[in-house]
């Protein structure tokens, strides 16, 4: 019985230690730019409360059309198209801390890009 207990306890415990928080979306509110050329970002809470995002090429100006953002587990999953070169991407942010957020850009070759927020 008392090593049914400890296998009970020892489960809760590495279950606890590996789940996840979700990402806390009013922590993403601001203006973001990149340590890289990328893009520059502004996530924000519109008058119907639903987080909207815009992202910027640092290079062009232009602005990336964004086909969707959901929360998965502790990261923001974001999938974009930069229309001029027809350029997809999928974007996985983590929050490092309040004001940096780790990108990493699923494409051939993956690269990483970390954000600093500015306001």
């Amino acid at each position: 019985m008392k090593k049914v207990i400890f296998i009970i306890g020892v489960l809760l415990v590495s279950t606890n230690l590996f789940a996840q928080a979700k990402i806390d979306m009013d922590s993403l509110i601001g203006y973001w730019e990149p340590d890289r050329h990328s893009t520059q970002m502004v996530i924000w809470k519109d008058t119907g409360e639903r987080y909207q995002m815009v992202e910027f090429s640092t290079v062009s100006g232009e602005a990336l059309t964004l086909l969707s953002m959901k929360v998965v587990d502790s990261s923001l999953v974001v999938k974009t198209v930069f229309e001029p070169k027809n350029f997809f991407t999928e974007s996985v942010f983590t929050l490092k801390d309040k004001d940096t957020l780790v990108c990493r850009i699923k494409n051939n070759p993956e690269v990483t890009v970390v954000y600093t927020k500015i306001k």
